[in-house]
């Protein structure tokens, strides 16, 4: 969503666009000019978005989602053409709570980190599942112990997991 204001703060003009580089460059410089000021939620799909504003030079302002939920005090209907304005009127009265735009190369080491932190998460959660199935004697692998597959609850040949004694 593409919203045009005045200096006034008066709408002037606002559009969907699909989520299109070309299409948001073109409805942007159509809005308010080459190089115009320009504010971006930061959601999860931000980064196509601000490349390709700041590859065609236009002054890029990236608005901290949690920043803007604490201007929104009250309850109101929340739609994209209201949510556009309010963010070009922010920007122009100098009181958009801006979020760091990292430079690509960093966007991407910050990425990696990211998905390290989920593999661990992952992992721990797949361990967690094991221990549950061992618990309740079900084994990972899909089979019961005892058929033939060893004594590892996970079917696979291996070391007894407990041990009977006979009293005589």
């Amino acid at each position: 969503m593409v919203a045009g204001l005045d200096e006034a703060g008066d709408q002037l003009s606002w559009v969907r666009i699909d989520n299109d580089p070309k299409a948001l460059v073109a409805e942007v410089r159509k809005a308010g000019g080459r190089g115009c000021a320009v504010a971006i939620e930061a959601t999860y799909s931000w980064y196509w978005a601000v490349d390709a504003l700041l590859a065609e030079r236009f002054e890029v302002h990236l608005a901290h989602p949690y920043g803007l939920k604490a201007l929104r005090k009250r309850k109101r209907v929340k739609t994209d053409p209201r949510d556009a304005y309010e963010l070009a009127n922010l920007l122009r009265l100098g009181s958009l709570p801006e979020s760091y735009i990292a430079p690509p190369e960093l966007r991407e080491l910050r990425e990696l980190v990211r998905r390290r932190a989920l593999v661990k998460v992952a992992t721990a959660t797949k361990a967690g599942v094991q221990a549950l199935l061992a618990k309740h004697n079900i084994p990972a692998g899909g089979q019961r112990p005892g058929r033939g597959q060893g004594d590892r609850f996970d079917g696979r040949p291996g070391a007894a997991t407990g041990a009977l004694t006979r009293s005589s």
